[in-house]
């Protein structure tokens, strides 16, 4: 029987029926049966020849115990059995044995039971009374040898025992006394020998089942260690991305700040030098963005960031945001437009955290799309829908396979693809850990060389209200 061990560190759809000693799981039956014999083909055919010989060698003892009927019991040993078990053999070479090789087995033991009792049946005494032994070798043989299922080896069994009664009893009778000593003998050695048939079967099913889970455990072992391998690559190329992107402000930084100070081109108060400010400032300004975008992704993948949420124009913040990066796409020679698509959505969020969200789409969506492209924002909202912000642009697209990898935190999806765009990776990674904190969903619909859209939904729970106003274009 099934130990508790195995329940208790198996999955409970993987473990061994009592009684049936089948698997729970009809796919690794399936599969067990058929490694059952596979794996079993070199002793399943030696032990049926050895079988059909040692049935002919028994011949000789016919010859001398049961001389009077000794033409009609070798007809039945050498034409009725040993026949059909060398088919049986020569079945083991074709695919039809690896589906139903039980069935050839459990026939296997029936023939060769049921030639004995023909034998019991035909023969003078003293050989009705101990002929039944034979019935003992080809139970305890066929049981434990040939890799019958308990089951089928218990039922022929049986039902072998069941047909020696009439044959004992009517057909060719023996004293009762004999009778009752063939039966004690036989039926304990039936018992026996179904017990070891279901021992041996149990322990080559445990074995099979420990093996699996090895291999399973293996597998999810090799799969976690790529994982890790593939977190520890990510991790890398992030920090080499990381470092060029804060290199680049910093050495902005540095260099019109020592020009300053070693007052390069005169007094401070230049002209000039007010330019190099402005500099200065935009590029700390970068610098704060990135750092800003590393801690709150930090902050989400930990459970830290937490919305300050009040009323939210998104009409408003979508127009806001759009303001900040209009001159950066008219300077890369892009068309932004924004699109309210029907009455104006008031969503109960935290307004820095959806700015954060639009200002991260619109700067992907500018990277990535060249010149004389067109960057187009729309919202449109409803009592069933709730509030659903797209960002459609005709950019380089994302392959299919990357869809979920961009998603990711610390992923690039190509370094070298990193480094020609700038950037560091983490801006849909931040809008989908806000947008899921706000109970919302992003999704991202491209097409390789086509465009990308992402488009943003807030339950219609968060919907506060919608304004009527006018549909239009920005």
């Amino acid at each position: 029987m099934a130990d508790e061990r195995d329940e208790d560190i198996l999955p409970p759809d993987y473990y061994i029926r009592p009684i049936s000693l089948r698997f729970s799981n009809e796919a690794l039956e399936r599969r067990f049966a058929v490694d059952l014999v596979v794996r079993g083909m070199f002793s399943i055919r030696a032990f049926l020849l050895a079988g059909a010989v040692l049935y002919a060698l028994f011949g000789v003892l016919d010859y001398h115990v049961l001389p009077q009927t000794v033409n009609t019991i070798w007809a039945i040993r050498f034409g009725g059995v040993i026949p059909p078990l060398l088919l049986i053999f020569a079945a083991t070479y074709f695919p039809v044995f690896i589906r139903y090789g039980q069935w050839f087995l459990a026939s296997a033991m029936f023939i060769a039971g049921f030639g004995i009792i023909a034998m019991v049946a035909v023969a003078e005494s003293p050989g009705n009374g101990l002929y039944y032994a034979g019935l003992i070798m080809v139970v305890s043989y066929c049981s434990t040898l040939l890799h019958i299922r308990w089951v089928l080896a218990a039922v022929v069994a049986i039902a072998l025992v069941v047909l020696y009664q009439p044959v004992a009893l009517w057909i060719n009778p023996i004293p009762p006394s004999m009778v009752l000593s063939n039966n004690f003998f036989l039926g304990m050695s039936t018992a026996v020998g179904i017990f070891a048939s279901y021992a041996l079967e149990l322990y080559v099913r445990r074995d099979y089942l420990h093996t699996q889970m090895l291999k399973f455990e293996k597998a999810r072992s090799d799969e976690l260690l790529e994982e890790a391998q593939s977190a520890s690559r990510a991790k890398s190329d992030f920090l080499g991305v990381m470092s060029h992107e804060l290199r680049t402000p910093l050495n902005a930084i540095l260099g019109f700040s020592e020009i300053m100070q070693q007052k390069m081109f005169g007094p401070v108060g230049s002209e000039r030098y007010a330019a190099y400010v402005d500099d200065i400032h935009e590029a700390a300004q970068h610098l704060l963005n990135i750092i800003s975008d590393v801690l709150d992704l930090s902050k989400a993948e930990v459970g830290k960031l937490k919305p300050v949420e009040e009323e939210v124009d998104v009409v408003e913040l979508l127009e806001q945001s759009c303001r900040l990066l209009r001159e950066q796409a008219s300077e890369n020679g892009i068309r932004l437009s924004l699109e309210v698509k029907g009455p104006r959505p008031i969503v109960h969020a935290d307004p820095r955290l959806l700015k954060q969200v639009a200002i991260n789409l619109l700067g992907n969506a500018i990277k990535f799309t060249q010149s004389g492209g067109s960057i187009a924002v729309s919202v449109r909202a409803g009592p069933a829908t709730g509030c659903i912000i797209q960002v459609a642009d005709t950019g380089i697209g994302i392959a299919e396979e990357n869809l979920e990898k961009v998603l990711e935190p610390f992923v690039q999806v190509e370094s070298t693809f990193a480094r020609k765009y700038g950037g560091t990776g983490l801006g849909l990674p931040l809008v989908k850990r806000i947008v899921e904190l706000h109970d919302g969903a992003v999704k991202i619909d491209s097409t390789l060389g086509a465009g990308t859209t992402v488009t943003v939904t807030l339950p219609a729970s968060r919907v506060l209200r919608l304004t009527e106003a006018e549909s239009g274009v920005a």
